[in-house]
């Protein structure tokens, strides 16, 4: 084996896949500070539904969707909303979107995703051990739930494709349902469980574990914005700059910014996504369970349950609306017995999501020593830990294990 040459790396942006980056690169002997403008762990890897998603290779871009989104904009309990005065921003992101929601595309993205999720599982739990953390993960599937066999009928390109990419995933009828979820009142005919799926209890506290096992082998984390280069030997933030031999670009929807200035375009936006902590009913949920008719995920957490629901298109400077999400906590409240509505906390995140669904992985095409990994989007937290790994591979000089084409920036 080649030894691996030291080399300072300067790694921008401290969530899930900026803190798997940091610590990879890390095992292979690497100096590696983070720079991270807010605490660790608490931005979008914190707020998710915490969910590792092992299925999750449907992009968001699917046939027919373009048809529905009148109809989802129209519903005031619908998944979808936009910012009107962003969507000038937003016209190329959402043409990109309609084109990849032809099929022969659809399927080629799927592909793409389901290739890294194939390999997230072994890259999560090298640093699930290295951080003694196990303890925050329940290995204990996902289900998702549909009450009529109209919507179930619906998902079936979805488990057609998911067939295709080899995600595992088992049909449920009734009585599988209510033995498998008590908690969930009997009102659901259908039912697809994904047993190779995992869920976090605390996403936010996971990162925290990973980035405090990073600064305990020697790791630095610097709490400055990053706002610019000196070419792609030092990063600049407010405080100055800071020379380096590589840097890792992981800003999440942050990213398009960065790499602009480095002369890339890429093409990635925001599906801003809003949760409602609530308290656990008497009889709480075994594991995250989605309600497909409402696109919401209910997700038993060690601090209470967690509804995640929604897209909502507008970029990283709009306050937030809890609106639509607030609306929804009442629209569901009959699918769990004994659910409360009392809110104990909301929260707006920023989900970094490209038009096809597939992320950013690689090094930029005028700066070999820069590497992007952005654009997990809704299984982004799913992916940081591979993502992380591969940027080390590229680093190293190593097969990462996969073909990167098709997720190559520019």
């Amino acid at each position: 084996m080649t030894e691996i040459r030291r080399r300072r790396a300067a790694v921008i942006g401290g969530g899930i896949t900026g803190i798997s980056a940091a610590l990879f690169l890390q095992r292979d002997g690497h100096d590696v500070t983070v720079f991270e403008r807010d605490e660790i762990g608490t931005g979008t890897s914190m707020g998710n539904s915490g969910v590792i998603s092992i299925a999750g290779c449907i992009p968001t871009s699917v046939p027919g969707i373009v048809g529905r989104v009148p109809k989802m904009l129209m519903d005031p309990y619908g998944p979808l909303s936009i910012r009107w005065g962003y969507l000038p921003n937003l016209l190329p992101w959402l043409v990109s979107f309609a084109r990849n929601s032809r099929e022969d595309r659809v399927r080629a993205n799927a592909r793409a995703k389901s290739a890294l999720l194939e390999l997230s599982h072994a890259a999560y739990d090298t640093l699930i051990e290295q951080a003694d953390a196990e303890s925050m993960i329940s290995r204990r599937g996902v289900l998702k739930v549909f009450r009529s066999n109209a919507s179930f009928a619906g998902a079936k390109f979805e488990m057609d494709v998911m067939r295709e990419c080899g995600r595992k995933f088992t049909v449920l009828g009734a009585d599988d349902i209510r033995q498998m979820e008590p908690a969930l009142q009997p009102i659901f005919e259908h039912g697809i469980f994904y047993d190779d799926n995992s869920a976090l209890r605390h996403p936010g506290r996971l990162v925290q574990r990973f980035a405090r096992t990073f600064v305990e082998g020697g790791g630095k984390i610097v709490k400055e914005t990053v706002t610019g280069f000196q070419g792609d030997t030092a990063i600049r933030t407010q405080a100055g700059d800071h020379e380096t031999d590589i840097i890792v670009i992981a800003a999440g929807s942050w990213s398009a910014d960065l790499v602009r200035q480095l002369g890339s375009r890429i093409m990635l936006d925001t599906e801003r996504g809003y949760h409602i902590m609530l308290p656990h009913p008497d009889t709480t949920l075994n594991r995250p369970v989605a309600l497909a008719e409402h696109s919401v995920f209910l997700s038993p957490m060690e601090h209470g349950l967690r509804m995640t629901t929604g897209v909502e298109l507008g970029g990283n400077e709009a306050p937030p609306d809890f609106t639509r999400a607030r609306r929804m906590v009442g629209h569901i409240s009959d699918a769990v017995k004994g659910f409360r509505t009392a809110e104990q906390s909301n929260w707006l995140g920023f989900r970094p999501s490209t038009p096809s669904g597939v992320p950013y992985l690689g090094a930029l095409p005028r700066h070999p020593n820069v590497y992007l990994a952005a654009g997990g989007g809704h299984v982004g937290m799913t992916m940081g830990p591979v993502s992380g790994r591969i940027v080390a591979d590229l680093v190293a000089g190593r097969d990462p294990g996969v073909d990167l084409t098709p997720y190559r920036i520019g």
